[in-house]
């Protein structure tokens, strides 16, 4: 059986790191706000992996975005993916040499799929994701792209058989209705993915707590539950979230602390 994962998302904004509602946004801190109240060396034990997105309205400044991620993950061992205006194998160079263990790409799938065969060959298919941003209207789904402002001229039907040739580790699928509403994840939008889609799949969008995340986990298509929500998994909410998911039986990895301080003691003496 695989192991299933929690992933904790940050999203930045020109400097500052945001909530999201409905992809609307919410300021609420720079870099230095989330080492305060996110200990990354710390909560590494209760994620599996970190991903940042900028998510910038006007013009992406990569190294501004650089410098408060590097800040961020000094002590985080978790695997982290960034993502936002990758559109090039060389930006991708450049993220995954600094920053990041994977990059994510949203947009460019439509215009540059090519940009993720570029990217894949170079570092290996798991070093890319691919996220799409889902919108539900009447009994309907459709795709939205550029932050969710432009609706993409292709169904999911055929987004995902185009996706589903092209060299990648996982999928991203965010639901922009459920999205910062901490009313749950919308697991229907898995099903608009055909059973020959074999790729791993993270669902995102609408997590509030630990029993969402857990009906996220429970579904045997989901590997993986992302939650963007800072507030609500402020302080020891991830911790909390983590033990009472293991208490519910759920399959992935339990850290023990005690022998990672121990090593981390062992290497502070050597150096």
């Amino acid at each position: 059986m695989l192991k299933k994962r929690i992933i904790f998302t940050l999203l930045y904004n020109d400097g500052f790191f945001v909530q999201s509602r409905n992809f609307n946004l919410q300021k609420v801190g720079d870099f230095k706000w989330i080492i305060k109240n996110y200990n990354f060396r710390n909560i590494s034990f209760f994620i599996d992996e970190l991903i940042i997105l900028d998510i910038s309205r006007d013009k992406r400044d990569i190294n501004k975005f650089i410098y408060s991620v590097e800040n961020i993950i000094d002590s985080c061992f978790v695997p982290v993916a960034v993502g936002g205006g990758i559109d090039s194998l060389e930006k991708a160079k450049i993220l995954l040499s600094k920053i990041a263990d994977k990059v994510i790409l949203n947009t460019i799938n439509f215009s540059k799929p090519n940009v993720i065969k570029e990217i894949s060959e170079v570092y290996g298919e798991q070093s890319v994701l691919v996220s799409v941003d889902l919108k539900q209207q009447q009994q309907d789904y459709y795709i939205y792209m550029n932050n969710g402002r432009e609706l993409a001229l292709i169904s999911p039907k055929d987004f995902f058989g185009q996706m589903s040739k092209l060299p990648f580790g996982e999928i991203i699928l965010n639901s922009i209705d459920k999205d910062g509403t901490g009313n749950g994840l919308d697991i229907e939008i898995v099903n608009l993915i055909p059973d020959s889609f074999y790729k791993p799949i993270i669902i995102s969008g609408g997590c509030g707590n630990s029993e969402h995340i857990n009906n996220g986990l429970k579904n045997s298509r989901i590997s993986a539950v992302a939650t963007a929500n800072l507030l609500n998994f402020v302080g020891d909410g991830l911790k909390l979230a983590r033990n009472d998911l293991l208490k519910k039986n759920n399959f992935f990895p339990e850290w023990d602390l005690k022998k990672f301080s121990d090593l981390e003691n062992v290497f502070s003496i050597k150096n």
